[in-house]
């Protein structure tokens, strides 16, 4: 009546459905938790950009700007190439300056100073000890480093 494995072979087979039944529920269980993890904040941001920047990769900082500061860089690339009389054309990715310097790749830490709703401050702490801070806004969810204000009077 049992077939071929008798009574002991069902009962096996039966405890074995439900732990892959349950193991399955916990898989989905963690799956489920795993889509609301939130977006990096504001530290993971800098982390990006400083990192980007040792790497030399000027397309991904500017990935990493906030919307006003790519406007300012792409409006100053123009009138850079207007001065030049338009023998050079400029972009704004060739105005980024790159981070140079035992700095750039000592270890480093990022510590949120303030953050209000969609607008924090990183502070980069240097392993030589020094400080540097840098204003960031929440843009779509996503923190990007704002810049506008500075070097505002060049």
């Amino acid at each position: 009546m049992f077939g071929a494995f008798g009574r002991g072979s069902r009962r096996r087979g039966l405890a074995a459905a439900a732990t892959v039944l349950a193991a399955t529920a916990v898989a989905v269980a963690v799956a489920g938790r795993g889509c609301e993890v939130s977006a990096p904040g504001p530290a993971a941001a800098v982390r990006d950009f400083a990192q980007a920047s040792a790497a030399g990769d000027r397309r991904a900082i500017f990935e990493l700007l906030s919307p006003q500061t790519q406007a300012r860089l792409e409006e100053q690339a123009r009138r850079a190439t207007s001065q030049a009389g338009s023998a050079v054309r400029y972009e704004a990715l060739d105005l980024i300056s790159l981070c140079t310097g035992e700095d750039c790749v000592a270890q480093r830490q990022f510590v949120v100073k303030e953050q209000a709703g969609d607008e924090a401050v990183v502070e980069i702490v240097y392993a030589s000890g020094e400080r540097a801070q840098l204003g960031l806004v929440r843009v779509s969810g996503r923190w990007r480093v704002d810049l506008t204000g500075y070097g505002a009077g060049l």
